[in-house]
């Protein structure tokens, strides 16, 4: 007999099935066992009668328990008229059971699945928590827009490729860079598939890549880690960078509608709302955002900065989601200092930058803009911001070679899924979060002695 998912088993009514899961909850009401089972699809309600079992059956029923892993052979009964909850799957059928085998034995939880709990407890439990109803939707949520951003860009004649991790020199600059002993020398963990993406537009012109990236920062606040997957693409022979706003916008749109027609489900259990994304998406300049905090927020002296603070972010996506009843805000012309070197200046005002961030229920997760492609000047940005362009020879290469004008984004997969669920932290987002302090256990708990 082949086994029926759990999804199916309505289709089998008054039929002999085998079933495979784990066990979500046991109640006893008398002799009779009502058990929960949990498959990749679903939950099933089986009935456990001991009269209707085999001899094996009836000796291991006493032994189960949560996290027992179970095959049941038995029959798709009808439940009764008060038991039926035509809002659950499987909410009108059951399994009578008939044979019941032990594939994989569990020790008593220490606690009951989806219990509230402190971060750190959550953390130093996770391959358990992972089985919650509540973090298994969260991450089959996020599988989900990764699908969406894939096929969104595959649709519009991108070609994904694969990215290094480990680099010969920092990407985005600064010092918050993992070092790494490399057979004698030094490299470093990428920060940024940037260099990377952008070689990519001289061979296909429009490129994608997800993968983690990694960024040394000594944060420990509910929306850092120190390891985060990134969502990039880069799109050759654009206009300007309006095109890639335009591309990132219906990108957003895609994910989430991919989210929505796949995941309905899931986010009901996670109480979770759409998103609200107005035909065409908001844009302001940094400086005008500014001006607005100052102006209704009292936010002295915001305009004098040369970017936003993450409370500044949630005050804005107040501020739009009010007037423009959008989720979303495009943040575009930031300062020259506060954007990597290969950013094209705004040829009206050199100070600044064709880049934008995009803001989203008020925390930033993607960053983007339209790129230097003329080789001479990308050597002399280099050379005011300090850097030595001999020491970038590999990268310059793509450019000394004829580089179509371009851009591209990197966006935040943790951060847009925090946000899009309301989860508290971001490591909530996150299947195994590393941050200041830990890599799967705390750092005190692990030997890092050579």
């Amino acid at each position: 007999m082949n086994r029926t998912l759990n999804e199916k088993i309505e289709k089998n009514l008054g039929g002999e099935i085998e079933i495979k899961g784990w066990i979500k909850a046991r109640r006893d009401m008398g002799k009779i066992v009502f058990l929960d089972l949990r498959d990749r699809s679903g939950l099933i309600q089986v009935v456990v009668v001991p009269s209707e079992l085999d001899n094996e059956s009836k000796k291991v029923v006493k032994e189960l328990r949560p996290e027992y892993a179970l095959q049941i052979k038995g029959q798709v009964n009808e439940r009764g008229e008060k038991q039926k909850n035509p809002d659950i799957v499987n909410g009108n059928v059951e399994v009578l059971a008939k044979e019941i085998k032990v594939l994989s034995k569990a020790e008593t939880l220490p606690y009951e699945l989806g219990t509230d709990m402190h971060m750190d407890t959550y953390l130093d439990n996770l391959p358990l928590n992972l089985r919650s109803e509540k973090s298994r939707a969260i991450f089959k949520i996020q599988a989900t827009l990764v699908q969406g951003f894939r096929n969104h860009l595959n649709n519009n004649d991108f070609v994904e490729f694969q990215c290094p991790k480990i680099v010969g020199g920092a990407t985005e600059g600064g010092a918050n860079v993992f070092t790494l002993d490399y057979f004698g020398g030094k490299a470093y963990l990428a920060q940024s598939p940037q260099f990377y993406k952008q070689k990519m537009v001289g061979v296909y012109e429009r490129v994608y890549t997800l993968g983690k990236v990694y960024r040394a920062e000594s944060h420990d606040t509910n929306r850092h880690l120190s390891e985060y997957t990134s969502l990039d693409f880069e799109m050759g022979f654009i206009n300007d960078y309006s095109e890639v706003m335009d591309m990132m916008y219906d990108n957003l749109k895609k994910m989430f509608a991919t989210v929505n027609e796949d995941c309905a489900k899931e986010m009901k259990i996670l109480n979770a709302e759409k998103p609200n994304l107005p035909k065409k998406y908001p844009v302001m300049t940094l400086k005008q955002v500014q001006e607005i905090l100052e102006e209704e927020y009292n936010e002295e002296g915001a305009s004098k900065e040369p970017d936003l603070e993450p409370h500044q972010e949630e005050l804005i996506g107040r501020y739009v989601k009010e007037k423009f009843n959008s989720d979303i805000l495009f943040v575009t012309h930031y300062p020259k200092e506060k954007r990597p070197v290969y950013t094209m200046p705004d040829p009206e005002n050199p100070d600044l930058t064709l880049s934008f961030d995009v803001l989203f229920r008020g925390t930033e997760i993607v960053t983007g803009g339209q790129r230097i492609h003329d080789y001479e000047m990308l050597k002399k940005n280099m050379k005011e911001f300090g850097l030595n362009p001999q020491d970038f020879e590999y990268y310059l290469m793509a450019f000394k070679y004829g580089m179509p004008p371009e851009g591209g984004i990197g966006m935040g997969l943790e951060r847009l899924t925090w946000r899009l669920l309301g989860l508290d932290n971001i490591k909530q987002a996150t299947l195994f979060p590393r941050d200041r302090v830990r890599i799967d256990l705390p750092l005190t708990k692990i030997d890092r002695k050579d």
